[in-house]
């Protein structure tokens, strides 16, 4: 059973879409048809993926339309309707319907945006931190227009900066949040609030966090928004099947090899290294990295190094489009004899539970022949890159890999063809 089975979520649907008028001036916002379905259909269906079984739609500016279209039912999930007769905002909207919201906590999203991710492992987070309210973020080219949430090395939201302040790339709020039941009555009844410029910035300092798990991320808040969803939902399919994973490996394949690597500003990106990634997520694969760091262990640098040393990593291949889904760590010493370090399986057989995948259809690709042996050990499609030690490896037989190839571009390019071949990816 996935964890949020028993979970209650409900989605923001009385936006007006003011500015999407000229476009669609005939309906509420989450009805606007993209692909030839309403876009609420594609947020109905990542909760279907996610296990869940309840949803409270948060009506407004023509509920009736919502209601009509969807009824009580889509599929395996039970629709309710909370709707309101003034504008609310966001937190006005939540109080509103707070009788019906009968999970702790409740998964809350907007209905103007969309961000891959995988909503199970999102709520395992916000529950090991034990959080009052936790925001999913995700990592974005330029903030300018979203504003920029700054989290520590824990998660703990520090700051919200304006669309004014921000830009650059940087952690944007992706629109999807867990608030227990004492963020939600904490809500004053009967009044307009705003959760993003109200509420959320009350309770930093008080158990608010924010998740850096968001993927490929999509807002039909504009016209020019809206005209990019159709292509987003084209290569960024929606699917209740189980998933594929490429399993990376992170010096030498997506950045530049550099000894025990400890400064942030040291991150420099192989070349095809992020469109590699694009194009693989662009087949609707999961993408996460699996990496040993045994700098940790020896006493080179601590694990706020390294965090920072991710986020840079995260940001330039945001500057690029390209995002992964999940980055694993080891930091043992390869003497504590753990079971993450690779060759391993330990971490690998970690993403196989967080997303629900196969591993012998996995696709693990690295430039180190321990990175070929994890991946045999575990039955998965193996790919040496000849960047970082790969071309050494190659020249030496190449540690009995399935493909040897250039680098992660051609390596997106050898994965499309086999995904291809066998009907799905």
């Amino acid at each position: 059973m996935k964890i949020l089975s028993m979970t209650t979520a409900a989605i923001f649907a009385g936006g007006p879409g003011t500015r999407l008028r000229p476009v669609i001036s005939d309906r509420p916002k989450v009805l606007a048809p993209v692909n030839g379905r309403p876009f609420l259909a594609y947020l109905l269906d990542q909760l279907l993926e996610a296990g869940v079984r309840r949803v409270v739609l948060c009506t407004g500016y023509l509920g009736e339309q919502v209601q009509q279209i969807f009824g009580d039912r889509y599929g395996a999930l039970s629709l309710v309707y909370s709707q309101e007769s003034e504008p609310m905002g966001t937190g006005g909207a939540l109080r509103l319907a707070l009788s019906l919201l009968d999970s702790d906590p409740v998964l809350v999203m907007n209905g103007d945006s969309y961000c891959q991710v995988d909503l199970n492992a999102f709520m395992r987070w916000h529950k090991e931190r034990r959080a009052v309210a936790s925001l999913l973020l995700t990592w974005v080219s330029d903030t300018g227009r979203y504003g920029r949430v700054v989290v520590d090395e824990e998660g703990v939201v520090q700051n919200f900066e304006e669309k004014s302040c921000a830009g650059g790339a940087g952690l944007i709020n992706a629109g999807i949040y867990l608030l227990s039941r004492e963020v939600l009555q904490s809500i004053p009844p009967h009044t307009a609030v705003s959760l993003e410029r109200e509420v959320f910035p009350s309770w930093i300092g008080r158990g608010l966090y924010g998740y850096a798990g968001g993927g490929s991320f999509l807002d039909i808040g504009t016209p020019e928004s809206y005209a990019a969803a159709q292509h987003f939902f084209q290569h960024h399919p929606v699917s209740p099947s189980p998933c594929r994973l490429v399993i990376l490996d992170r010096d030498g394949t997506i950045n530049v090899e550099k000894h025990y690597l400890s400064d942030p500003n040291g991150v420099e990106l192989l070349p095809n290294a992020a469109a590699g990634i694009r194009r693989m997520r662009e087949l609707g694969l999961k993408v996460v990295v699996v990496t040993n760091q045994s700098a940790i262990g020896r006493g080179y640098f601590d694990h706020d190094t390294l965090e920072r040393i991710q986020g840079r990593l995260l940001a330039l291949l945001a500057a690029e489009g390209a995002t992964v889904d999940r980055i694993y760590v080891c930091p043992h010493h390869p003497d504590e004899n753990c079971a993450c370090r690779k060759p391993k399986p330990g971490l690998l057989e970690h993403a196989a539970q967080d997303f629900q995948a196969d591993l012998t259809q996995a696709f693990i690709i690295g430039d180190k022949a321990i990175d070929i042996e994890t991946g045999r050990r575990v039955g998965a499609t193996t790919l040496l890159v000849r960047t970082g030690y790969g071309a050494e490896v190659a020249a030496q037989g190449g540690a009995g890999a399935d493909y040897v190839v250039d680098d992660l571009a051609e390596a997106a390019a050898v994965i499309e063809r086999l995904t291809r071949g066998q009907g799905d990816g």
